[in-house]
This record gives C-alpha cells, structure tokens and sequence, in this order.
C-alpha cells in the first residue's frame, strides 16, 4: 500500500513538472527578441564639446556645448528637436573602422582603438535621424546634421515630463523639411585645352526631385559664404591661374586685388592646372609643368603661393609616418624594376586626394624617367584625411548593395538625411531615394554625363540649409540644367 502511495506521488509531480514548460512544438524554429526596459540611450546628456567645429553648416536647432539631449522610448529630445515614438537601432562595430567612415580622429576620447564599441542608430517614421556612437556608458559621441558632439550623462533618468510643450521646440516628425537633402556637386570636364568645371546642385522634399540647377566654374560653400573657383589657361602664354573669390564681392578689378586669391604661373612655360578635389578650406591639383606633373594639395585662402601644403603640417606626425613609409615602399619597387628616379629626397608637398568605391583616400606621387619619358607612380598613404581636409564622405549603403542595384557604378554619394544617394557611372549621374539602407528600386533622375567626366566634389545641405543654398546658386546664375531627366 505505501508503495502504491510513493507511485502516485510521483506520477503526480511529474505531470506538475510537466505542465510547466513549453510543448516542444510550440517552441521550435521561434526566436524571441530580448526586451528592452529602458531605450539605450535612456538619460539626460548634456553637450561637453562640439568635435568638429569646422564642420558643414548644420541646423542652429541643434544644442550648443552646455546644451542637453534627452531620450527615453517615448520621446527623444536633442536641443532644438523633439521626436515622438522613437526605435533604436544597434550595432557592434570596430572603432577604428567606423572612425575611417566619419573622417574624423577621437584618440583622446577612446581608451584604446580597434575595440568594438555599440552604434545605436536613431530613427523616427522610419526616417533616419542620427548615431550615437558609445565609448562607454557616460560617453557618446553623436553624430547629427553633420555634426559630432561628445555628451556626458548627467542623469540616468530623462526629466519628467519632458519639456515638449517649449515653444523653441519643434516636432520633426511632423517638420516640412526632415526629409530635405541637396547637394552641390562639382565636376571635372575633359576638353582640347586641358578641362573645363561646372556645378549642379540637386535637391529634394521626401524624396520628390526639385529641378536640376547648373553653372560653369565651381559655386562651393564656405564659413565665410559662398565661393567660385576658376581655372584660366593663357594658350599663347602656356600658363594656368588659379581663382578664388568670395560670391558676394563682385568681380571688379579692385575687389579681385583685395578679396580674390590666385596661384599664377607667369614664369613657367607650358603649365597646366587640373583639380582633383574641393574641399571648404583646401583644394587638391595636378600641377604640370615642362612636362612634370606634381599633386598639390593648396588653401584656398592662400592660391597665391606656389608652394604646396607638407604632409606633416596637415597630417602631424603620424601622417609624416605614414606618408614616409608608404613612399619608401614604392621607392624600392621602383629600383627593383631599374627605373631613374627624378628625386629621391622626400617630397612632402606631392601629395593629393583620389576617390574611390564611395571615398576619397590622401595618396602621393613619385616621378620618375622610363626611356626617357617622364612617368608617375602614385601610393596610398594609409591614415584617415583629416577633417578640415575632408568634413564629410560618410557612405550609408554597403558597396555591394549599390553594386547590386547600379553593376555599372564607378562612385557614390549620400546624404547625412539618409534619404537620397547620387550614383556615378561612366556616362550618368543616377539620383535614387534611400529606405531601410537600400537604394530604391528605380531612380528618381538622372543626368547625362560626358566622356571622361568625373566628380570632384560633392557639398551636402540638409533641412533649411537647402533653400538657403539652392536661393544662392540661383543668384549667381545657375540655370535650370538641360541633361537632367
């Protein structure tokens, strides 16, 4: 009898036990997201430093140092912007390869580089709206509207309620502009006499294109306001000039002495001046002369001089270091193959930018004689451009995703909206609308390019930045463009 008892308590503890867990039907091939009590960036933050301040113009919204951002699931606030039902996206990277995306340096800010760190991604209606890249948890640098900020939290808990009902606060989910891009592209246009340069500006609203608006010569922005380069080749001298000036001086002889710079070759025959890149501040060329072809990378405040900008007053030290090592390399090809060597001295001014698969790379050049010709042979100079070289060439697609939709893609641009990308082919510049980081699956234009034309340059505006821009092209009279579909 007491053994009969002993059994059925068993076999009643077993269908207990039982009744607690899961048929195995109801579970296989189920995958169960982890939920998440606070949003990753729950908090207040305030703003300790603005880490480029050279940077692009982005919205005056955006908080100053001493500023705060706060962001809970419901809301997420940053200065002059509120966004309702925000979703957080996150990814584990390698710091030192998504720096190189964002073109700019943090060594004092990181306790050591080649660490995965969190990127939490922000979006709002599905609209992208920035990321926080976080070096610990007091520490992340945001990078919004082209700007990157270091926040330092100061509260693990957002105020409450949050300060929606501010007047200086708007709700960019419903803002006109959020999903506003425009970008100025520069181009480089072979012709008999060496190149010619024009500019379009490409803008649109929620992804709905504006018309194409284009100029000759270069119309590039500044802190200073709005800029036009020139290249003017003397045929019956052989000389070329550089020239800049600034747009809202005109162009009189008087002002062009007072306000215009200008890199003049009068004494040296048969030169020619190419460009290579634009930047705000610094421009990139080929410089050729009696038959020798330098890179220079020039101020454009200071065209006047001739002289080149050294690596190692641009890049430091550790660009010196890598420049010197990557130009012993070559070196040693080039003997190995018996080559004569123009110059074997360091040469800290032949040096310029290229681009490549959706970036531009800082690369040098050696000349050098092969029966008798003179020839070139370009490095890679393996350090990120710095930022006031280079303030912006973030790619938010994958190369291979743009592959797959555009085979024949040479180069790639896209907006810091995440909203529009440009698409260069060898005979067309594709706009196409981005969503869920793809190209959509039709263009929306494209504008016929010709042979053996290339971008040099590519200025983005974002928000109410692009009227402002677009208002200045038309001004110094951009058109609307004939070879845009």
């Amino acid at each position: 009898m007491l053994n009969t008892y002993k059994l059925l308590l068993a076999l009643f503890s077993l269908l207990l036990l039982g009744g607690c867990a899961n048929p195995s039907w109801t579970a296989a091939g189920k995958i169960v997201p982890p939920v998440y009590k606070v949003c990753p960036l729950e908090g207040k933050w305030t703003v300790t430093q603005n880490l480029a301040p050279e940077g692009y113009a982005g919205e005056a919204n955006l908080p100053a140092e001493g500023g705060t951002a706060q962001f809970t699931r419901e809301l997420a606030v940053l200065g002059g912007y509120v966004w309702n039902k925000p979703s957080y996206k996150i990814k584990k990277v390698n710091s030192t390869d998504y720096l190189m995306t964002r073109y700019i340096a943090l060594n004092n800010y990181l306790v050591s580089m080649n660490k995965e760190v969190d990127v939490v991604t922000l979006y709002a209606n599905l609209n992208f709206l920035g990321e926080f890249m976080k070096i610990d948890d007091a520490t992340v640098i945001a990078f919004v509207q082209n700007k990157a900020l270091l926040l330092r939290k100061i509260s693990d808990q957002a105020d409450s309620p949050l300060p929606v009902a501010d007047t200086n606060i708007r709700d960019t989910n419903n803002e006109s502009n959020i999903g506003t891009s425009g970008i100025f592209i520069g181009l480089k246009i072979p012709s008999d006499n060496g190149y010619t340069y024009e500019t379009l500006w490409v803008a649109s609203d929620d992804k709905k294109l504006r018309p194409v608006l284009t100029r000759n010569n270069i119309f590039f922005p500044r802190n200073s306001g709005f800029w036009e380069l020139q290249v003017r080749s003397d045929l019956k001298n052989g000389t070329a000039e550089l020239f800049a000036r600034d747009t809202a001086v005109k162009d009189s002889a008087t002002q062009r002495v007072s306000r215009g710079t200008s890199l003049k070759q009068a004494q040296k025959r048969n030169t020619a001046i190419a460009i290579d890149y634009i930047g705000n501040d610094y421009i990139a060329i080929e410089n050729i002369t009696t038959g020798i072809s330098i890179l220079q990378v020039l101020p454009v405040d200071k065209l006047s001089s001739q002289i080149g900008v050294k690596v190692s007053d641009l890049l430091g030290a550790r660009g010196l270091t890598a420049y010197r090592s990557a130009r012993e390399q070559a070196l040693r090809s080039l003997r190995d193959e018996g080559v004569t060597l123009l110059n074997e001295v360091a040469d800290e001014e032949n040096f310029g930018l290229t681009r490549k698969n959706g970036h531009w790379y800082l690369q040098g050049r050696i000349n050098y004689q092969s029966n008798g010709m003179a020839e070139t042979r370009e490095f890679p100079i393996n350090i990120i451009p710095p930022a006031n070289l280079i303030l912006y060439d973030t790619l938010y697609l994958s190369w291979q995703n743009i592959k797959d939709r555009v085979p024949n893609a040479l180069d790639a641009f896209t907006s810091p909206n995440k909203d529009i990308a440009i698409i260069e082919t060898k005979n067309k510049l594709y706009i196409y609308g981005i969503r869920d980081e793809k190209l959509d699956s039709l263009p929306m234009g494209e504008i016929e390019m010709r042979e053996g034309e290339t971008v040099i340059m590519a200025e983005w505006a974002t928000g109410s930045y692009v009227d402002i821009w677009e208002r200045a092209f038309l001004s110094n009279d951009a058109q609307v463009g004939e070879n845009a579909l």
